[in-house]
């Protein structure tokens, strides 16, 4: 940058938590204690994103989650009366899971150990060998264990506890006022991707809360686009703070034309390197060349949202260096062949733009084992790992 020129100035609309300006501690990314304490005092206290209400439409239809942070692994099932519920997948007689495969259609679910039958509503409906056990034994008392469970724009969240301190739409707050203007029932899924790196949660997290390294790691899949002139940094255009979740707004290029094919295919869809800026519930600050916002859900969910399609993350925790990553891409349901076309130029594009992503992720974690660095700095571009580490403090301390 010269001598006489500006940085470009990135808008807060909301107010700025007092979170310092100091360098980060590379501790958290790295101690087996520290992340203990994030299993007991943040991934058990949170509302966490689990799915979508339509990958269980129907009367019958499950679909098993498996959360390792929390040990867990849940059935979430659509009962009779239409109701979709989660329970522990955990028979009540001796401990065996009762649902084996990932999804399905059923009636109920019959464990594989001793044929004990428990319905969609949880329900224990056959109890083998029921004479036998102590007179008083209650099998209304030996359904399947509920979790708690909610849904918010046909997405299901689950709470740890039996009676969460906040609702999920206080826990939400500003952040579900922002988006309940989008329209995420126009969209249909066009991709899922999943990878588990050797890195910790937070430091796949961090890759994808800034638009910084894209002058870097996004170089040849989407080259200048989100950096130039008057923007060379990639800052972003505003950012606000809703309690523990952030939302972020990434700069376009105004003189940036994609490659040709990019051209072609904007004329028959949206697409995540063409689509302009009209739709509902995106661009809250209304900001002059916005591409796109970066909606992060604490602790570990994403949902980024642009005009004609969103895309989501979950950081799942495995080990203090092990993450469960997934991303599932959404776009305008397609009216004709070249709305197809569009869906399939946006899930290759992203495709390629998360490979690049995923460049860094195990040197970094590598190379913060080493023990040469205790603190990495941070800038003002950065300011989302700032608020994610500030709150995960919090959330520790409480």
């Amino acid at each position: 940058m010269g001598a006489t020129e500006q940085p470009f100035i990135t808008k807060y609309p909301t107010a700025v938590p007092a979170m310092g300006d100091g360098p980060l501690p590379v501790a958290p990314y790295i101690s087996r204690e520290f992340f203990e304490r994030e299993r007991e005092k943040v991934f058990k206290r949170a509302w966490l994103e689990v799915a979508r209400a339509e990958d269980i439409p129907n009367p019958g239809d499950y679909r098993v989650v498996d959360i390792e942070v929390l040990g867990w692994s849940l059935i979430l099932t659509r009962g009779e009366d239409g109701q979709l519920r989660g329970f522990h997948n955990i028979c009540t007689h001796r401990g065996n899971k009762v649902a084996q495969q990932k999804a399905g259609n059923a009636r109920g679910f019959t464990c594989g150990f001793h044929g004990w039958v428990f319905g969609n509503d949880g329900e224990l409906k056959y109890m083998a060998g029921e004479e036998y056990f102590p007179p008083g034994t209650d099998r209304c008392k030996l359904g399947l264990k509920p979790v708690t469970l909610d849904t918010w724009n046909g997405f299901v969240f689950i709470h740890p506890q039996a009676e969460p301190a906040q609702t999920l739409r206080e826990f939400l707050g500003g952040m579900a006022d922002q988006l309940d203007p989008f329209p995420f029932d126009r969209c249909t899924r066009i991709a899922r991707y999943e990878a588990t790196p050797r890195a910790n949660w937070k430091v796949v997290l961090d890759a994808f809360q800034e638009a910084f390294h894209a002058i870097m790691v996004h170089r040849a899949s989407l080259p200048k686009s989100a950096a130039a002139a008057p923007n060379p940094s990639a800052a972003l255009t505003s950012a606000r703070f809703h309690g523990p979740h952030r939302s972020l707004s990434a700069w376009a290029n105004p003189d940036y034309r994609p490659p040709e094919v990019g051209m072609i295919v904007g004329k028959y869809g949206p697409t995540f390197a063409t689509a302009k800026d009209q739709f509902p519930g995106i661009n809250p600050n209304r900001d002059e060349n916005w591409w796109f916002d970066i909606n992060v859900v604490f602790p570990n969910f994403f949902c980024d949202t642009g005009p004609g399609w969103y895309f989501t993350y979950n950081f799942w925790p495995i080990s203090e260096n092990r993450t469960r990553w997934t991303m599932d891409i959404y776009q305008l349901k397609a009216e004709h062949a070249g709305g197809l076309l569009a869906q399939e130029h946006t899930k290759i594009l992203l495709r390629d733009a998360v490979l690049e992503d995923f460049s860094t992720l195990e040197a970094t974690q590598q190379m913060m084992e080493t023990g040469v660095l205790t603190h990495i700095t941070i800038s003002e571009l950065e300011i989302a790992l700032r608020h994610q580490m500030h709150i995960i403090d919090q959330w520790l301390a409480a």
